[in-house]
């Protein structure tokens, strides 16, 4: 009895050893270092708030000698004054080891009670744990410039002067407002980061690893004492997220201990992160992206270091609306204006050729470029859903009821691939279906085969290199569907053709075989909006998407995620050699070099992609 009581009194000690983490002197205040000022103050969100009605306390630390004149470097901290911050502020400013830091330290929101028997909503969850960009933007467009102006401060926009900081929850907070604005914080410490699956952080490790890394400078702290609950292990979580940061290249450290779910072990190590997130702060404040240039990211493997850069439209630019991207063997780039109908050349490899093409037609809800290297749209006819097909010459093919969203694309052969929403009495059945069609060449519907309903309406059609598979993204869904393209020889009936009704003794295409083949990555909330596509001569699948252009290979799995300036609306490749990324982004057209070459379908021979890597 007195043996095992003597043990559990020695395992005892040992763990509390495990967790004792005294600070150093940089963390204690030194005689002869003038002490920084400490302002407190609260802040209520107003309607139209991201977190409306929320109170917060906050406190503003400004270091000796400050001078509101000019901008500062700062720093953010979740949970209010967290690590003994000011007094190591003090002390390593006074060393130049660090720069003279604003220091802002602001506790999470709470919605007050409506009377003493009602309980406050405590918001810290909510706005910590989430990995979307919510918090970034109160942070960033609410927050900080409301205390600029409260008191007078002036604080850097350059993102190398901003840093964030937190523990737990206010650690993955701090990581996801640098990851998703590294326009405005690049160096970030988490101590027992909440990298678990509460509000979707369970993904950063993946995403980590699709992404474009990004410009950030991170430090992560975690121990084996850490949290182990319904939602994930701590220790584990952490150490997942260093390696994905190390493999895609990240200029990243940390510290792993023995310690437990507390501020212990980061409170200790705290001046020594500082020293690290700040090195070199008075020769190379800049920090950038893959900084040694030994990142795994796949997406290396096609694009370049070089970043989107705008397109000069020359006078299209002026209420524009851009939604769809098509391009020739040549590489002009084509896009429709949604605000006019009016498809215009806004880019050609031959600058001194200048925009010579457009075409308009009312109400045109999307386009595609022939073999013959002629434009053809699908164009509203009239105040009902009746659509139809059309050419620059006029020509019209009858294609049945149509909402706004149809697509449709082009084949070498000939064969149109068309998506939309049509009757169900035409396949004697009653209600709506959205269902893609194949025409045959002359532009006869084939009313006898079809494809199966889908699941939602159709954002966007692509053929694969070889003209065998057509792509389908689906409006609400995180599934690109694919369908198989078969020549079936079958004499059939043109049902639906609302001009003529003739039938139609030609042989007959079907699409067979539909599978939820892709699914893309989404946001934590399960969602992602996907439209258009394009394709490489390697196969792999380009989807302009919520997060960025998802990049899939041959076997449908996301291998890269290439970030936007904007949410794009379509992509397609173009200018010299089809080795251009182009997306379409509302009232910007954007371009990136790729080591890639696209292909076009609709005007090139099939080309068989490479067998995948399984």
């Amino acid at each position: 009895m007195r043996r095992s009581l003597f043990a559990f009194l020695a395992l005892t000690v040992c763990c509390l050893a495990a967790d004792d983490f005294p600070p150093g002197p940089d963390s204690k205040p030194q005689e002869g270092i003038a002490k920084g000022t400490m302002i407190k103050d609260s802040y209520t969100a107003k309607d139209g708030s991201v977190f409306p009605g929320t109170q917060r306390e906050y406190q503003i630390y400004l270091p000796v000698g400050f001078d509101k004149t000019k901008a500062s470097a700062f720093m953010v901290f979740q949970d209010g004054v967290i690590y003994q911050a000011p007094v190591v502020f003090d002390n390593l400013i006074a060393k130049k080891d660090i720069p003279p830091l604003v220091g802002i330290f602001i506790k999470p929101g709470v919605v007050p009670a409506v009377n003493d028997n009602a309980l406050p909503r405590f918001n810290r969850s909510y706005e910590y744990d989430s990995i979307t960009p919510t918090y970034a933007r109160f942070l960033i467009d609410e927050f900080l410039p409301a205390i600029e102006a409260k008191h007078g401060l002036k604080l850097s926009t350059d993102p190398n002067h901003g840093a964030i900081s937190g523990n737990s929850s206010g650690g993955i907070c701090a990581f996801m407002v640098a990851w998703h604005r590294p326009d405005r914080f690049r160096r970030v410490f988490t101590g027992v980061g909440t990298y678990v699956g509460i509000h979707g952080a369970d993904q950063l490790p993946v995403l980590v690893r699709k992404f474009e890394p990004k410009p950030l400078r991170v430090f992560l702290q975690s121990g084996t004492g850490d949290n182990n609950l319904y939602c994930g292990d701590w220790w584990m979580a952490n150490q997942m997220m260093e390696r994905s940061l190390t493999w895609a290249g990240y200029d990243v450290n940390h510290a792993w201990g023995e310690g437990g779910h507390n501020a212990k072990h980061a409170t200790q190590i705290f001046p020594d992160v500082l020293r690290w997130l700040w090195r070199d702060w008075q020769t190379n404040i800049e920090i950038k992206a893959n900084p040694k240039g030994e990142s795994n990211w796949k997406g290396y493997e096609v694009v370049t270091s070089e970043a989107w850069r705008a397109e000069s439209l020359n006078g299209y630019s002026a209420g524009m609306n851009f939604s769809s991207l098509e391009s020739n063997t040549a590489g002009v780039v084509f896009a429709l204006n949604r605000t006019t109908s009016e498809v215009v050349e806004v880019f050609s490899p031959d600058a001194a050729a200048g925009r010579t093409k457009s075409w308009k037609e009312s109400r045109m809800i999307d386009f595609q470029v022939g073999a013959d290297d002629a434009l053809l749209g699908l164009i509203v006819a009239g105040e009902g859903r009746q659509h139809i097909l059309s050419s620059p010459a006029g020509k019209h093919i009858g294609l049945g009821f149509w909402p706004k969203t149809a697509k449709f694309v082009c084949r070498r052969d000939g064969l149109i691939l068309a998506a939309g929403k049509v009757p169900d009495e035409t396949f004697a059945s009653s209600g709506e279906r959205a269902v893609i069609f194949p025409l045959q060449p002359n532009g006869k519907l084939i009313g006898d085969t079809h494809a199966e309903a889908t699941t939602a309406l159709i954002s966007g059609l692509c053929l694969s290199p070889d003209q065998s598979l057509v792509y389908a993204s689906q409006v609400g869904s995180p599934w690109i569907a694919s369908l198989r393209i078969v020549k079936t020889g079958v004499p059939t009936t043109n049902k639906l053709d609302p001009f003529e009704g003739k039938q139609d003794m030609g042989s007959a295409y079907a699409l067979r075989d539909k599978q939820d083949f892709v699914m893309l990555q989404t946001s934590d909330d399960g969602t992602c909006v996907a439209n258009g596509m394009c394709v490489d001569t390697n196969g792999w699948l380009y989807v302009s998407t919520s997060l960025g252009i998802q990049v899939c290979d041959q076997s449908g799995r996301v291998n890269f995620i290439i970030p936007t300036p904007k949410q794009p609306h379509d992509v397609c490749f173009g200018g010299k050699d089809l080795s251009e990324l182009f997306i379409a982004c509302g009232d910007t057209i954007y371009k990136r070099p790729t080591k890639a070459k696209g292909v076009v379908s609709g005007q090139q021979a099939p080309i068989k992609p490479a067998q995948p890597k399984l």
